[in-house]
């Protein structure tokens, strides 16, 4: 009885002992019309080494920037290559004055590159005649 429970004990602890992945983002900078504006440095942590998370980047006057973080790999037999490699999938989502947007960036890292990227999107808002030209830039790193 005793046995059974401490195997049961092990294996709970060695699901929850599995490696996290993190995704972090910092310099997050808004520009529109030549106003820079500093949005927070977040982190995404995603069980396992495969999964997704979501994560608000910047949240002022009326302005919301969100980003959605997927990772992933590839299984390939016939490509070593691609075997080895990690995908991270970015969505962006951007909401203000009602109005909403998204841009879709997927990034590939080979199994001896560094994991760290650029992210600048530019994203164009029209309310009647007046548009709005926002652009999102970051960088991302990969743990």
């Amino acid at each position: 009885m005793i046995r059974q429970i401490l195997s049961v004990a092990f294996i709970a602890a060695a699901f929850t002992l599995q490696a996290q992945t993190m995704f972090h983002i910092s310099n997050v900078t808004i520009t529109e019309k030549g106003n820079v504006r500093k949005g927070q440095d977040v982190s995404a942590q995603v069980a396992g080494s495969e999964g997704e998370d979501r994560l608000v980047m910047f949240d002022q006057d009326g302005l919301r920037v969100k980003a959605q973080a997927r990772i992933h790999t590839h299984n390939s037999r016939r490509s070593s290559v691609k075997d080895g490699s990690v995908y991270v999938t970015f969505v962006i989502h951007l909401k203000t004055d009602g109005q909403k947007d998204k841009r879709e960036v997927q990034k590939v890292f080979s199994a001896e590159q560094e994991r760290v990227t650029h992210f600048k999107e530019k994203f164009t808002i029209k309310h009647g005649i007046d548009v709005r030209v926002i652009t999102v830039e970051f960088d991302g790193r990969l743990d």
